[in-house]
């Protein structure tokens, strides 16, 4: 599957949305997540792209669209917070590499702080699928690269977030969520991608 039909699929399945159940969407993007991650040409894409720093974000669709689809480059050792998704349902997947993901549970409220808990690890490699969940107790993830060289996944956010909480560690072994606006290296990056110039799709 190439960049142009992901975007087709996760453009429908947004505009189907309120027809679908969750299983539904989580099935969609899955599939087409898991043939645009285990397609050669798109992983030589992300092999040639030279990240800057320790961590690149690139939004593959426009910044327009009701949804996102991101290419996240992760360094070595390199990892993000433990987060949430502003309650939107997707789906992640690696295009190359291997990385860990940790997702946690919310257990206790304690004034402005959250208490929080491990639930589950999960290896995301190319094909292998995380879905995101709107569910409060199962938006929370951190997500980190511990291998000796780049990786690089796929996130599919059906709502586009605009800003999520990062839960910061406070004293006595809490969380306090601290609001992010969600920030991009670059927009629009999937016309650089590798996509069909013919057969039923057309010459664009």
């Amino acid at each position: 599957m190439d960049v142009t039909a992901l975007i087709d699929t996760v453009s429908r399945t947004r505009s189907q949305a309120d027809e679908l159940t969750q299983q539904e969407i989580i099935g969609r993007l899955s599939a087409a997540l898991t043939e645009f991650t285990t397609s050669a040409e798109n992983q030589h894409f992300a092999e040639k792209y030279h990240p800057s720093g320790n961590y690149t974000r690139l939004l593959l669709n426009s910044p327009r669209d009701a949804y996102q689809i991101v290419l996240v480059f992760w360094g070595p050792g390199k990892g993000s917070p433990i987060h949430d998704h502003d309650a939107t349902i997707g789906a992640v997947s690696a295009l190359t590499g291997e990385t860990k993901e940790i997702k946690y549970l919310v257990t206790g409220h304690v004034g402005k702080y959250v208490e929080l808990a491990e639930a589950s690890r999960f290896t995301i490699a190319p094909g292998r699928i995380t879905p995101i969940l709107p569910e409060d107790d199962k938006q929370l993830h951190l997500m980190v690269n511990e291998e000796k060289q780049w990786a690089a996944t796929v996130h599919v956010y059906l709502s586009a977030i605009r800003r999520y909480r990062q839960y910061e560690a406070a004293p006595g072994g809490a969380f306090h969520a601290a609001e992010t606006r969600l920030w991009f290296d670059e927009c629009e990056v999937g016309r650089r991608m590798p996509a069909r110039t013919s057969g039923v799709r057309g010459e664009e």
